[in-house]
């Protein structure tokens, strides 16, 4: 079924300049990671969402199989009020796809935790099971006791933590952000796909959740915003043209609402160009992103 870490994102924090994972349990930063993120995810929907107590959220939990040579970890578990385990739960990469080996692999660590539901997802779906009378049984809904009974408030806090916005991003573009992101990333029915772009210059700090935009002959644009060190806020675009990344887009929106022409910074196979996006396609803050996502295609086009 689909997952229930579709659209929840996971919290950043940047240190020496280096944008890392935070975790809001154990209040400490890791290196990003795919399965790292698809955990974050699954944390974050049990708190926002399904109203857990992250004092109930254990983390890596040691367990000693029979004819292991070392001790091996769970992703999570969740555990009830008199705090007995109530879930285990086993976290993929994205690109990894669920089968019987993973079920198999959780099924051996409840041998030992004991939980009665079991939940192995990669962030794209997820398949839950129950545990009785020692036998494992694929569910066709989130138990209830898992479901959603609070919905998230994505204000610009919200972004912010999560690494789409910087906090001290110019106050002219707060709104305007803040409304966007919720209408590229507040959407279930979609999850966005996650980027890093290696090889981009680091001062772009490109990677982060894309929202895909289908244009003419073969052209796309990805589109997101990604927070900086200096809590300013960047809005980053990509051109695919027949299956190939051939220009990239990195604008300030800082720069852009205090009226600075040098506001928009353009790679692509013939260089690096500078420019103020606002007088080349007379884009405003006035319109979603959705709305102008012809002019930035247009753009990113003209220079290839």
């Amino acid at each position: 079924m689909q997952s229930i870490a579709r659209n929840h994102f996971p919290q950043y924090v940047f240190r020496n300049r280096a944008k890392l994972l935070w975790n809001p349990v154990l209040k400490k930063a890791f290196i990003d990671r795919p399965e790292e993120r698809v955990r974050l995810q699954i944390v974050e929907y049990l708190i926002k969402e399904a109203d857990f107590s992250t004092s109930r959220i254990s983390f890596e939990s040691p367990v000693n199989l029979p004819r292991d040579k070392s001790a091996s970890r769970t992703d999570l578990i969740c555990f009830g009020k008199d705090f007995q385990p109530m879930l285990l739960i086993e976290c993929k990469a994205p690109e990894i796809k669920l089968d019987e080996k993973a079920s198999i692999q959780i099924a051996r660590y409840n041998q030992k935790i004991g939980a009665p539901y079991l939940l192995i997802s990669n962030g794209v779906e997820d398949f839950w099971f129950d545990s009785k009378n020692k036998t494992i049984n694929l569910l066709t809904e989130i138990p209830q006791i898992f479901q959603a009974s609070s919905s998230v408030k994505s204000n610009f806090e919200y972004w912010c933590k999560r690494g789409f916005s910087g906090n001290k991003s110019h106050p002219d573009t707060r709104e305007w952000i803040n409304h966007n992101c919720q209408l590229l990333f507040g959407d279930k029915t979609s999850p966005p796909n996650y980027f890093k772009f290696e090889g981009t210059p680091n001062e772009l700090y490109m990677q982060n959740y894309y929202r895909i935009f289908e244009g003419d002959d073969s052209k796309n644009v990805a589109i997101s915003f990604t927070a900086t060190p200096f809590g300013s806020t960047k809005l980053s675009a990509v051109l695919n043209s027949k299956g190939k990344n051939k220009a990239l887009l990195s604008c300030s929106l800082d720069l852009l609402a205090s009226k600075d022409s040098k506001n928009t910074v353009i790679h692509n196979f013939s260089g690096r160009s500078i420019l103020d996006i606002s007088e080349v396609t007379g884009f405003e803050f006035k319109k979603d992103i959705p709305a102008q996502v012809d002019k930035l295609i247009y753009l990113l086009d003209k220079t290839m």
